[in-house]
């Protein structure tokens, strides 16, 4: 595991890139609300002159908004527009919630898995030693026996011990295994890092995987 690693690299989570997506897309439902507020007209008619679509939005008593001309846009009705513009800025409101809790979720998911890792190395470490211990039990078990001081019982007691210790050190290694894929799923994909030696090394930088 290098150090360093950047947050950046959690950018990479399809959760993340979802949620990002539909907050761009809640977005851009409050700018079409909005722009239903604004009639597709001419502003200008012949000679530079204001359109007569322009001055009909305002023919009414003191010349308030009077929408109701025979142009390209959808009429007034109450209040159906501003009910659209606040139901997208509620999904809006939404979004940006996910979008945080997703963006929180990704970072607990990476330190669990990392913590993960860092124990189940400390429990591979351990297992080792006693697999070494185990076996170093076996040969002076064997030694005693050949040379008569020990009867066979006593290889065969050392040699169940060795046994369920081995079996448990491959059990740990390989849920170690698993828990560096654990690793790159919480982190998008996990890194590439410039190889040592290369042309061109790259320090404390990463390639994002898209």
């Amino acid at each position: 595991m290098p150090a360093g690693l950047p947050s950046d690299l959690l950018a990479q989570r399809p959760d993340i890139r979802q949620a990002e997506q539909n907050l761009i897309a809640a977005n851009a439902q409050i700018g079409a609300a909005r722009a239903l507020y604004f009639p597709t007209i001419s502003l200008t008619g012949a000679y530079g002159y204001a359109s007569s679509d322009l001055s009909n939005l305002f023919n009414g008593p003191a010349r308030v908004w009077n929408y109701a001309g025979s142009v390209t846009g959808p009429i007034f009705t109450g209040g159906a527009i501003s009910g659209q513009v606040k139901q997208a800025e509620a999904a809006r409101k939404v979004a940006v919630f996910n979008y945080e809790l997703t963006i929180q979720s990704a970072f607990a998911d990476a330190e669990s898995t990392l913590v993960s890792r860092s124990k189940l190395a400390e429990q591979v470490q351990a297992q080792e030693r006693l697999v070494r211990a185990n076996s170093e039990y076996v040969r002076l078990a064997r030694l005693q026996y050949d040379g008569g001081y020990s009867p066979y019982s006593t290889v065969l007691q050392a040699e169940q011990q060795l046994f369920p210790s081995e079996l448990n050190y491959a059990q740990y290694r390989g849920s170690l295994f698993i828990s560096f894929i654990n690793i790159y799923k919480a982190m998008g994909g996990g890194w590439q890092v410039a190889a040592p030696g290369a042309a061109e090394p790259i320090k404390n930088e990463y390639r994002y995987r898209r």
